[in-house]
């Protein structure tokens, strides 16, 4: 291989190790969530269980979990303008993705947990907004760009690495 290509194919294989983490953690969520569906037996949705602690909790963490992800990924988002590289930017970006997803699979799970421990679908359910919230996050090509804030030869640079 020629040292010529060898930015463009870092630039790819960053992008295609996020996707594959972000599709990774979305499947997770799923399969888990899949699996306690089908093994739990009394299921039902219940609005009146105040008493309940994961009443409060899951819903709560969930929000928690989306709104504290979305600052740390903005805050994450303020110091990766400030690397000098194309590829330091990626990197950097990748890990504002693992934290923001970490967030929002957190509560994912727990809501899947406390589903399998009550039988209340209501956890169930908003574990399943969370992972379609976390699928709607996905990092695009178009995301990617606009969330990074590229000069015009970082963003020629990019679009030359995915083709």
């Amino acid at each position: 291989m020629s040292n010529i290509n060898q930015p463009s194919n870092d630039i790819k294989g960053i992008i295609r190790t996020m996707t594959v983490i972000h599709y990774a953690f979305c499947a997770s969520i799923l399969i888990f969530g899949l699996i306690i569906f089908y093994s739990v037996e009394r299921v039902s949705i219940n609005f009146a269980d105040t008493e309940d602690l994961f009443f409060y909790l899951v819903p709560f963490l969930a929000i928690m979990g989306a709104v504290v992800g979305r600052f740390l990924f903005q805050n994450n988002l303020k110091n990766i303008h400030e690397k000098p590289t194309l590829k330091e930017k990626l990197g950097s970006y990748q890990s504002a993705i693992l934290i923001r997803t970490a967030m929002i699979e957190g509560p994912g799970f727990l809501g899947i947990v406390a589903f399998m421990i009550t039988g209340n679908q209501l956890f169930l359910i908003i574990s399943a907004v969370l992972l379609v919230y976390l699928f709607l996050l996905r990092p695009t090509t178009s995301t990617i760009i606009e969330d990074l804030n590229l000069k015009t030869e970082e963003e020629r640079e990019f679009r030359k690495a995915m083709t």
